[in-house]
């Protein structure tokens, strides 16, 4: 592995690479939340079909990139469509949770199942409440919003009623251009893949209607790291 720019003053190898890592403090009302997606060149998240996972995508490398950043929260958030696409799995130890405005979850996932304690739903109010109440025996189910989740108000809970100050965000494209619209991304660590997917209909890192010219997010570049041709790069938000 080569350190092709690291602005933390730190140099690391293929062992400590986000092994520890060092984020300001959280605000009071919700976690300090960092992203981390792997996609191709073209910025494709699966190298199937649109419903696909991402198997295949990132390197055993990446593979070992991903379960040090979730070491690094308390509590990691994904999407619906990303639950429906496999089986997400995370230590028993961390909190994970979903959101859902239509209530389409896999009830019998695993993302449940091992840490029925630690399991969180934010999800509306156009859920019927009797599928809510089912969700009640394995997950924490939290109401944010009529038709749409209110992800500031979902992300307070996870700091007020749960002491969360780390938030990791694994997607879809479709939760992170929600979160980026909310300006709740403060880091975004991305494993760019020496690999070319095409395809419009292939779901990328970012979804979404799209931001105006005027509210396009800037960030700033905080490290660089390579290996093997595959780049893992970490952005800051940039206030």
């Amino acid at each position: 592995m080569r350190c092709l720019l690291d602005l933390t003053g730190e140099t690391h190898t293929e062992e400590t690479l986000y092994q520890q890592l060092r984020f300001p403090p959280a605000p009071p009302d919700r976690p300090y939340v960092f992203l981390n997606m792997v996609s191709t060149l073209d910025g494709k998240i699966t190298l199937g079909e649109v419903g696909d996972t991402a198997a295949g995508l990132g390197s055993p490398m990446d593979q070992a990139l991903m379960k040090r950043l979730q070491r690094n929260a308390q509590a990691v958030l994904i999407g619906a469509s990303t639950l429906r696409a496999g089986h997400v799995t995370y230590p028993e130890t961390l909190w994970r949770a979903v959101v859902t405005a239509s209530g389409n979850v896999p009830a019998e996932s695993r993302f449940f199942r091992e840490a029925p304690g630690k399991a969180v739903v934010f999800t509306t109010e156009q859920v019927p409440e009797v599928k809510r109440k089912e969700w009640q025996e394995f997950a924490h189910v939290v109401v944010c919003g009529t038709d749409k989740v209110n992800l500031m108000q979902a992300l307070s809970f996870l700091r007020q009623q749960l002491g969360i100050e780390r938030l990791l965000c694994e997607g879809g494209g479709a939760l992170n251009y929600e979160m980026f619209v909310a300006g709740l991304i403060n880091e975004w660590f991305l494993t760019l893949a020496p690999k070319v997917k095409g395809g419009r209909h292939i779901p990328t890192t970012v979804e979404g209607d799209g931001l105006p010219r005027e509210q396009v997010v800037r960030m700033e570049l905080v490290s660089v790291y390579e290996n093997e041709g595959e780049l893992y790069l970490r952005y800051r938000r940039v206030r």
